[in-house]
């Protein structure tokens, strides 16, 4: 309900104070969360919640923040319902006997209703130069990553794999999505800023290497293919990306082997999943994570089978697992399936893995007459975290749920303003 009186004065007069002021503190706002997100995950977190947060006093008190325009409605809407299902298929069930889990795994997903209200606050606040501000925090936070790493990490070696973004899977996530973004941005700014996306591209794979995770590299390269594809499919054509792939292709494959050899673990674990392929059920080998995860997908699987349409709830997934394979249920201390969506079916049966595939290409279509700039960074963000779920969490911790979200608000956003550049610039430069 719209207010009037004190309160509406006072939040004009001394929290908005200007129209020029207040657009230059969300600029600020959202340049400082992509700058933090990749290496401080906790503190990227905290910051949009933040940022969430003083949107209310515009929601409340001005109208126009409380209406959403059409790719901003498909957006929010296919979010409340991935979140609703989950919601109301946990409550549905409750919490097995013994399960401590309770709703904490559900409740990590509540910020899925927020784009509700930052969405349109943003857009009305959106200026031309923050296309180029936003591209620039986001390869800034690719560096901070990789200076934490080399800094923080010489004197605490914990900090060599994780930074301070919680975890070594969450540092990899957000590195790749920061390095992706980086690259895509190489095609679209030209002098100081095109060094600043090289720079920013480079010491996020410096990071995503760093964490020693292997699963998201191999998500990274299949991404960027990807990308390649669907860009020169929409805008610059196939032979123009296939040269510029292929070169950064080869300069990250050569990055990548350098930085596994002289990383005495990274490379160790590297050379165990070679094992483990070439001998699938041998015992020798040490490398178990693999045979864990399978047994982990086809417990998953079989529980899936049992319930298809309703799951079992978000809170009752791995003591439900643990069911279906009592034999390795002491080996199963997580608290999801290392699969997105096979977590989500387990969850949630049929309605939640197609409300989270929702949540992940829904934004493509709705912003598919996005200027490309906007449309490729959509891109880069939803295959990241498209081939990212298939063998680690997705939208069950904190972090990753915050770092899509304001990704998401970020590009929508942008979609608003000017092109950059403009349609019949790449046109000219692919017929050239």
């Amino acid at each position: 309900m719209e207010r009037s009186g004190f309160l509406s004065n006072f939040f004009w007069t001394h929290l908005h104070r200007s129209d020029a002021c207040a657009n230059f503190r969300w600029a600020a706002a959202l340049f400082i969360m992509l700058a933090v997100f990749p290496g401080i995950g906790s503190a990227g977190t905290g910051w949009l919640v933040a940022i969430c947060i003083s949107s209310l006093g515009y929601w409340i008190f001005d109208p126009q923040c409380r209406r959403l325009i059409q790719h901003e409605q498909i957006l929010a809407g296919v979010c409340t319902v991935y979140f609703l299902i989950m919601a109301g298929l946990a409550a549905f069930h409750g919490p097995l006997p013994g399960q401590e889990i309770g709703w904490g795994s559900v409740l990590s997903n509540l910020p899925f209703l927020f784009l509700v209200f930052i969405l349109p606050v943003l857009r009305l606040a959106a200026q031309p130069g923050w296309i180029g501000l936003l591209f620039a925090g986001n390869a800034c936070g690719g560096i901070l990553a990789a200076l934490i790493i080399l800094i923080a990490g010489h004197y605490a070696p914990d900090h060599a794999r994780t930074a301070f973004s919680g975890n070594e899977l969450i540092l990899a996530l957000g590195a790749m999505v920061s390095g992706l973004l980086s690259i895509h941005g190489l095609l679209f700014f030209k002098g100081p800023m095109r060094g600043l996306m090289a720079l920013g591209a480079l010491a996020a794979l410096f990071a995503l290497l760093s964490s020693g995770s292997r699963g998201p590299l191999l998500s990274y390269g299949a991404t960027l293919a990807l990308y390649a594809m669907v860009m020169g499919w929409r805008y610059f054509g196939f032979a123009f990306m296939t040269k510029r792939a292929v070169i950064c292709g080869l300069l990250i494959a050569a990055f990548s082997v350098t930085m596994i050899r002289t990383d005495p673990e990274l490379s160790g674990r590297v050379e165990l999943v070679v094992e483990r392929l070439e001998n699938p059920s041998g015992p020798d080998v040490a490398e178990d994570s693999i045979l864990m995860r399978i047994a982990l997908y086809k417990a998953g699987l079989h529980a899936f089978a049992q319930r298809p349409l309703t799951g079992y709830g978000r809170q009752n997934v791995i003591a439900v697992v643990s069911r279906f394979d009592p034999q390795r249920a002491s080996q199963f201390p997580y608290t999801h399936l290392h699969n997105g969506y096979l977590t989500d079916m387990v969850a949630s049966g049929l309605p939640g893995l197609l409300s989270l595939l929702a949540v992940l290409l829904v934004p493509l279509y709705a912003l598919r007459n996005a200027q490309p700039v906007v449309f490729g960074g959509v891109v880069c963000l939803s295959l990241s975290y498209l081939f990212y779920g298939m063998t680690n969490l997705l939208f069950y911790h904190d972090t990753a749920n915050f770092l899509f979200l304001g990704m998401l608000a970020v590009f929508s956003t942008l979609s608003n303003l000017p092109e950059l550049p403009s349609k019949n610039e790449i046109t000219t430069s692919t017929q050239r």
